[in-house]
């Protein structure tokens, strides 16, 4: 398991993107698992900047085919999924995260809250 905590920046989907994709790698998920753990971590971790205005705690996990990534931050509202509305700028991010992945949910921490999903995707072999 990896666990970081990364700064409450433009910087941090990025450096979060490049953790979950060394991850990615290391368990030999299929290339669009890695993409859709990928886009996921990022629409997590820019929503944690946004809203929870702190650092970002990040923790990735790969087992037996499954990834699950979890990203805390210090707000203890929840998000709520929203409908798909095609005019809309933003509010897109958990129906991402919700259309792309096994499953996923929201937990509160010790401080504020933390946003999971999880992706099962067989390693490739051979």
């Amino acid at each position: 398991m990896t666990e970081t905590v990364l700064p409450c920046g433009p910087e941090a989907a990025g450096q979060a993107r490049r953790l979950v994709a060394q991850a990615c790698t290391a368990a030999a998920l299929p290339p669009d698992a890695c993409d859709s753990a990928l886009l996921c971590t990022s629409e997590l971790v820019t929503n944690a900047i946004v809203h929870g205005r702190s650092d970002v705690r990040l923790w990735i996990r790969t087992d037996s085919g499954w990834l699950r990534i979890e990203v805390g931050d210090d707000n203890s509202r929840h998000p709520q999924l929203q409908p798909a509305d095609d005019g809309a700028l933003d509010g897109r991010g958990l129906f991402i995260v919700d259309l792309l992945t096994t499953r996923w949910g929201v937990r509160d921490d010790s401080i504020g809250k933390v946003v999971w999903f999880e992706l099962r995707a067989d390693p490739v072999t051979g």
